[in-house]
């Protein structure tokens, strides 16, 4: 049997088939690309989710991705946010209890900080007041929906420090620092890094003075959301010791959340910027203890636990971001592809050796007569 007598072995009929696969894989890189542009749901401006968002922003466009970076003041919003198909938001950070939140279009990137709960109270009542003497005072809390006031008054509640018996008003950050400093509440209450410009320009205020969690560790039994962390003594200045001691607070692991779905590639770049936001020591944790995935309340994202365990993939690391795209996508596809067209070039090979093997015993058999 003739090779030109196989129709699918035909040159027209293989020009075709290959014109058509390029097709195919063009069409399909092109729908693999992947986005360049990435929204992040931050908290309110100058806190300090918005400014590790500032960071992220820089990095990711050196990857060419643009990032928009939305502020709001209700930041236990951001996790439902994420979770919501068509509300615009990819990614974004969150801080609260999340032991009820059983939505499973939300995934964890990684854990990135620690983000202490300080209380700062007038120096009126005493350098050496405690928590627990904030009970009948007036009290300056963020906008009720924030995962700082969510964490405080769960804090207070454990010391019967509740709205039947304290004055508790709720301000946007700025207005929340400025009304503190100015002396019209007895103390405000702050969930941020403690690198934070607020929490240092609070710190250094001669009327106010930070208020120590003495019973951290016995608090975190009762809300295990919250760690014990200690703020070190002249940490802030030796020269004129601020805090004064070691002060023991609590703090609250801040996650980067995305939306099931994110592409590979977002994932990839904005770990990337993570990774250089955080990997360094701050003034309550060493080098290297973020980002991690140890401890996460939430399901980790695939890609990022990948990450985690063994870096970048090469596809991503080598190729162009829409040919990894591609092969990542439909790698099953193409693994298939080239297993058929194996078995169809080893049939063919096979039948023009059984056709080759005929014709030579056919000719041995005509030399014979």
């Amino acid at each position: 049997m003739k090779a030109s007598t196989r129709p699918w072995l035909h040159p027209t009929l293989r020009l075709c088939v290959f014109v058509l696969a390029v097709i195919a894989i063009l069409a399909g890189i092109r729908h693999a690309r992947p986005p360049h542009d990435l929204t992040i749901e931050v908290g309110p401006v100058g806190g300090s989710y918005y400014e590790n968002a500032q960071r992220y922003r820089d990095i990711l466009a050196t990857h060419g991705i643009d990032l928009h970076i939305v502020p709001t003041q209700n930041s236990l919003d951001i996790l439902k946010d994420v979770a919501t198909p068509g509300s615009g938001i990819d990614v974004g950070f969150m801080a609260q209890d999340v032991r009820t939140f059983d939505d499973a279009d939300v995934s964890v990137i990684g854990l990135v900080q620690l983000q202490p709960l300080f209380i700062f109270a007038s120096a009126d009542l005493g350098r050496h007041s405690v928590l627990d003497d904030m009970r009948g005072r007036r009290i300056v809390l963020l906008p009720p929906n924030s995962a700082t006031t969510a964490a405080a008054l769960r804090v207070f509640e454990l010391y019967d420090i509740t709205p039947e018996n304290t004055s508790f008003s709720y301000l946007p950050l700025a207005e929340a620092v400025q009304e503190l400093r100015a002396g019209r509440f007895d103390a405000g209450v702050f969930m941020l890094a403690p690198e934070n410009k607020v929490i240092r320009e609070l710190a250094a205020d001669s009327g106010l003075h930070l208020v120590p969690m003495t019973e951290a560790h016995a608090i975190t039994h009762h809300l295990p959301f919250l760690q014990p962390v200690e703020l070190p003594r002249g940490i802030y200045s030796i020269a004129d010791a601020i805090p004064p001691g070691d002060t023991p607070l609590l703090a609250a692991r801040v996650a980067v959340v995305a939306r099931k779905g994110l592409h590979p590639w977002l994932v990839y770049s904005l770990l990337d910027a993570i990774a250089r936001t955080h990997r360094g020591a701050t003034l309550i944790s060493n080098a290297g203890d973020y980002p991690t995935i140890v401890g996460s309340q939430l399901e980790v994202n695939p890609a990022a636990a990948q990450w985690y365990r063994t870096g970048v993939p090469w596809i991503w690391n080598e190729l162009p971001p829409a040919l990894a795209g591609f092969i990542d996508r439909y790698s099953l596809l193409l693994l298939a592809a080239l297993l058929f067209a194996g078995m169809a070039i080893s049939v063919a090979f096979l039948a023009d050796m059984t056709s080759l093997a005929i014709s030579v015993l056919a000719w041995l058999r005509s030399r014979r007569t």
